[in-house]
């Protein structure tokens, strides 16, 4: 598969505040932490059409009981990566492209071909607020923000990829492993370091 890099688009910060309402609904009963991560939260990056979403909750007592009301609420739950990601619930929102009706779970033995079916609009990573995985990713987020270079030389990693055949988007994110966590570790110690400041 090849993967869809995007130039900028202006509309992905008002398709963040669309999931943000329908997930602010969705979890009602709970106290939660809504941000948009990943390239389409950084101005000028190039990205896969999909919006990041980072969803703080209070603690992971609670971490099973979202999935109902983001089941119900629309949200797939991606139970099939929680193996190697045991501190995230993930969800990801779907729109149909035939006939078949959207899952509500994609769980551990389903293979992907409900992407034939179905467009990825959005994936809600939902944490523990303030645990490594919640300040990585802002500070990632925040990191290529500020440094227009990083973000250019994202960029171009990103469509020099997108060139490339891949098995899956997890192949894909393989190759983008090295560069992030690169950025990354600068990322976390300016982090930290600003929230010393505050």
């Amino acid at each position: 598969m090849k993967i869809d890099i995007q130039e900028y688009q202006e509309k992905w910060p008002s398709d963040f505040l669309y999931h943000k309402e329908n997930i602010t609904d969705a979890l009602s009963g709970f106290k939660v932490f809504i941000e948009h991560i990943g390239s389409t939260s950084v101005p000028g990056l190039g990205a896969k059409p999909i919006i990041d979403i980072l969803v703080g909750i209070e603690d992971d007592t609670l971490l099973n009981q979202i999935v109902s009301p983001m089941q119900s609420a629309g949200f797939t739950y991606f139970k099939k990566l929680e193996p190697g990601w045991p501190e995230r619930r993930l969800f990801v929102f779907l729109e149909p492209i035939s006939d078949r009706i959207i899952p509500n779970i994609i769980d551990l033995n389903d293979d992907d071909s409900f992407r034939e079916h179905f467009i990825n609009k959005s994936n809600i990573h939902i944490v523990v607020k303030d645990t490594y995985d919640w300040k990585r990713h802002l500070a990632f987020r925040d990191f290529i923000r500020s440094h227009p270079d990083i973000r250019d030389e994202y960029y171009k990693l990103k469509k020099e990829l997108s060139n490339r055949e891949f098995k899956d988007t997890l192949e894909y994110n393989s190759y983008k492993n090295d560069f992030i966590k690169y950025v990354e570790k600068k990322a976390i110690a300016r982090f930290d370091e600003n929230t010393v400041k505050k």
